[in-house]
């Protein structure tokens, strides 16, 4: 009984601490500014409001601002409840850059297991609802990728002739480019493990792994993720596994 009442105070003492921290980080956060992401609450003037991790932050669009409307096409190019945005926003709540796009779905978007074997043309079509050959920010998002923080960014980059879609040329360069899952899927683990394993003895290394990964970006994270025996390499079952994790 008394080592059950210990582990409850201890479990009771860690939630505390976590959720006192991330408190604390987003009041930092807040202080010095940042790049906000997320729905659009309300629009008042030049006062915007967006839920941002489950909560409401205003900040105030300034005169110089240059808005990117993504992929707006035909729609009217306004800043709505339900909209989603990418804010840059310094220490005083002003906005210097700013994304807009038209709403998406919130969920995690995960690609099925068609889409894994398709090719880049399949995938542009499949995922090009209206059927007129380019491919829109909305339809990106609700059949490829989505997020409020990179997306809009990384749609607009891919974009090369400025059309507000994605021809297959275009969206073929975003798939090798940034969408890890594509990437994920063209090869198996074992050739992935193989092209990666530099001194060739059998494991991957942390550098070894960045190698597979194509960046440093969260390295500790993602390596811990794979390394399931906790033996600071990598077998080619726990890329594998590592990989399933990614596509599931």
């Amino acid at each position: 009984m008394k080592t059950n009442l210990t582990i409850s105070l201890v479990v009771v003492c860690l939630t505390f601490a976590a959720n006192e921290l991330a408190a604390n980080e987003l009041a930092a956060q807040e202080k010095k500014g940042g790049i906000l992401h997320g729905v659009v609450e309300s629009v008042n003037g030049n006062t915007i409001t967006v839920n941002y991790r489950r909560k409401s932050r205003p900040f105030t669009l300034t005169d110089k601002l240059k808005v990117n409307y993504v992929s707006f096409l035909k729609a009217k190019k306004e800043i709505k409840p339900g909209f989603v945005i990418r804010a840059h926003v310094d220490s005083k709540g002003q906005c210097h850059k700013l994304w807009v796009t038209l709403p998406i779905p919130e969920e995690q978007l995960k690609p099925s297991a068609e889409m894994l074997k398709m090719t880049a043309a399949e995938l542009h079509k499949m995922a090009d609802s209206n059927g007129d050959g380019g491919l829109s920010y909305v339809e990106y998002a609700n059949a490829i990728y989505r997020s409020p923080k990179h997306g809009p960014v990384g749609f607009m980059k891919s974009d090369r002739d400025n059309s507000g879609t994605l021809n297959v040329k275009e969206f073929t360069g975003k798939l090798n480019d940034g969408i890890k899952w594509w990437k994920m899927s063209r090869k198996t683990p074992a050739e992935w493990h193989a092209d990666a394993d530099a001194d060739s003895d059998g494991v991957l290394s942390k550098q070894e792994f960045v190698t597979f990964l194509g960046s440093n970006a969260h390295l500790d994270t993602f390596f811990k993720q794979a390394d399931k025996d906790r033996s600071s390499d990598i077998s080619v079952v726990e890329l594998g596994g590592y990989i399933d994790s990614m596509l599931e």
